[in-house]
């Protein structure tokens, strides 16, 4: 099958042809497709998600001022992330109050992620397989489908962070003992560490098409994990191939970022890293979800059953 970096094919393919790309082509297609409607992606993922991340400083900040910048660490992008990170890096003094908002906000955070993820890439199928994408349609069809994204979401992230938790109670452990223990524990945290990420890595290539799929097929949460794992059967490297570049550019972008903005180091280094987040996150924040939709239409055509839906 004959893999192509463009926006399409020939007229005269076959269909089954369309979508099928290299591992670089993964990452052209996406950075094309995306700068293609850069305000609309703005629009549907950079407004909403700098909207709500504003909100969460401010809950912070109207308690405890400045120090909202430092506590954000603590809100993750799902609750398995939130609990291990307050279990690992939280003081054992800090307030429960402060324990209680993380989680909270991180709650709120799931369902707004699920928004943006149904959203962004909703509008990148469309726009992808048909050029007739619509904001409103898009957003709409994101909370028909919000229960289904915030179960997969969150399932994905108990086997992806799951797979690196011993490691990291051990590490954990290790760092704070003052016993002769502390030797045993740092002994059997690195091996278990480096497994769990090798292991996070592999589910997390495996199961990276599950929104996609939750957003292009009417299935539930598990059907639609079932759906990912078969779609990258084979796949493996040719996903890890595309992904490795991507994360590579949006890094590069994230220091250009943080450069352009070193003059706020004078206010604090944690200004300097909120502000560049929020400017990622505005411009660069749909790029994953583009990926997602290419990706998916890439291994769907692979497979040979492609859907009709968005043609």
């Amino acid at each position: 099958m004959e893999n192509d970096d463009g926006l399409g094919l020939e007229p005269s393919a076959p269909p089954e042809q369309d979508f099928t790309v290299s591992a670089l082509g993964l990452v052209t297609r996406t950075l094309k497709v995306w700068v293609r409607k850069l305000p609309s992606y703005i629009l549907i993922v950079g407004l909403i998600g700098v909207t709500f991340s504003l909100l969460q400083l401010a809950v912070f900040y109207a308690l405890y001022g400045t120090l909202a910048f430092d506590l954000l660490i603590y809100v993750g992008a799902d609750i398995i992330n939130t609990l291990m990170g307050l279990f690992v890096t939280a003081p054992t003094a800090m307030a429960i109050e402060i324990i209680i908002m993380a989680i909270v906000l991180t709650v709120v955070g799931m369902v707004v992620n699920a928004v943006l993820a149904g959203g962004g890439i909703k509008f990148a199928l469309d726009d992808y397989g048909s050029h007739q994408a619509d904001v409103g349609t898009s957003l709409s069809f994101a909370f028909s489908r919000l229960p289904t994204m915030i179960v997969a979401q969150f399932l994905l992230a108990l086997i992806v962070s799951g797979a690196s938790a011993p490691g990291t109670y051990f590490l954990f452990y290790a760092l704070f003992s003052v016993d002769s223990s502390s030797l045993i524990m740092t002994l059997m945290a690195l091996p278990l560490t480096w497994i769990g990420l090798i292991v996070s890595l592999y589910f997390s290539i495996r199961l990276s098409p599950t929104s996609a799929v939750v957003v292009a097929e009417d299935l539930g949460a598990i059907d639609s994990m079932k759906k990912a794992w078969k779609l990258t059967t084979g796949n493996f490297w040719h996903i890890f191939g595309g992904q490795i570049p991507l994360v590579i550019a949006l890094v590069v972008i994230g220091l250009v970022v943080g450069m352009l903005l070193f003059p706020l180091a004078f206010y604090g280094q944690a200004l300097v890293l909120y502000v560049s987040a929020l400017i990622s996150s505005l411009l660069f924040g749909a790029i994953s979800y583009v990926f997602a939709a290419v990706l998916y239409k890439d291994l769907e055509s692979r497979s040979g059953v492609v859907s009709q839906e968005f043609w």
